[in-house]
């Protein structure tokens, strides 16, 4: 690897998944992060300022950090905790912005008394940088799902490279690390600076992972990546958006469920309610620690 950028992986951190204990919070570039499972959530109201310090990068990522933008939800939260030791779970762990895209992750912070002050969706973080990456002439390569996303992002950027991904699976190792190659390639020769991977987790993440194990020591710090699933369809008017609403009494999954019900049954109603006694161990950790606390 010593012609190639350094992931934290190389550097043989152990990072576990036992729960959290409160710890006060930490300011970032400029934005404060809360822990909670393991995750260091941004802690901000307004999308504008993660906007800002995405595409300002007012400090390089540390030592232990990608330069990666993650938006975990209830259910990437569940999965996270069934294969710790995964690829995609070290990216999750890793990346310097981790936005919390899921109101019962909000709803969580407040009763675990580690509160967020709102959701931060990964489409909402597209609508607010898209707009600023064409403005600003900003070099990105997309990641799209079908040539009608790529089509549809390049015609309204000019600097933006589409590339459609193949089909791909989790365990196609061989088929991640040749389309993140083409990523690298096209990355160095257009100065590309943000890769935006929209084909959903974990395929996001993993093509992130190997951007940066691919990515060459000498070429500098490689573009910051970002998985953000399906916030190209729903700006594209290519998948219906729950109306406001529904956002605003946190039911955008079940607007979702209704669309999909097939594929999204199992996911909302057995896999992700282990949810719940994720949230149950976070709180039961805290409470022994803060009484450890108070009679120290």
């Amino acid at each position: 690897m010593s012609d190639t950028w350094r992931t934290p992986a190389d550097e043989s951190h152990e990072i576990g998944l036992e729960p959290t204990a409160p710890a006060e919070i930490s300011v970032v570039d400029d934005l404060p992060r809360r822990r909670i499972f393991n995750l260091d959530f941004v802690d901000c109201a307004d999308m504008a300022e993660v906007a800002d310090a995405i595409i300002n990068r007012l400090e390089p990522a540390g030592p232990c950090q990608l330069p990666c933008v993650v938006t975990p939800n209830v259910d990437i939260i569940v999965q996270m905790t069934q294969r710790p030791d995964s690829v995609e779970t070290g990216v999750l762990l890793g990346s310097q912005f981790c936005l919390p895209d899921g109101q019962p992750i909000v709803m969580a912070s407040r009763l675990l008394d580690r509160p967020l002050a709102t959701r931060l969706a990964g489409r909402l973080l597209f609508t607010e940088l898209w707009p600023r990456f064409i403005d600003q002439g900003i070099p990105v390569t997309v990641i799209a799902s079908s040539e009608d996303v790529a089509g549809g992002l390049a015609d309204q950027h000019p600097k933006a490279n589409a590339i459609v991904a193949p089909m791909l699976d989790r365990e196609d190792q061989e088929g991640i690390d040749r389309l993140a190659a083409e990523v690298v390639d096209d990355a160095r020769r257009l100065g590309t600076r943000f890769v935006l991977s929209g084909i959903g987790f974990p395929k996001d993440l993993l093509i992130a992972e190997s951007v940066f194990r691919q990515w060459p020591a000498d070429a500098g710090e490689p573009p910051m990546a970002m998985g953000l699933g399906a916030s190209f369809a729903f700006h594209l008017g290519l998948t219906d958006k729950a109306p406001d609403w529904v956002v605003s009494f946190g039911m955008e999954w079940f607007h979702r469920f209704l669309q999909e019900p097939r594929r999204l049954f199992h996911r909302y109603f057995i896999r992700d309610v282990r949810f719940l006694p994720l949230v149950f161990d976070e709180w039961r950790v805290a409470k022994r620690r803060k009484g450890v606390s108070a009679d120290g």
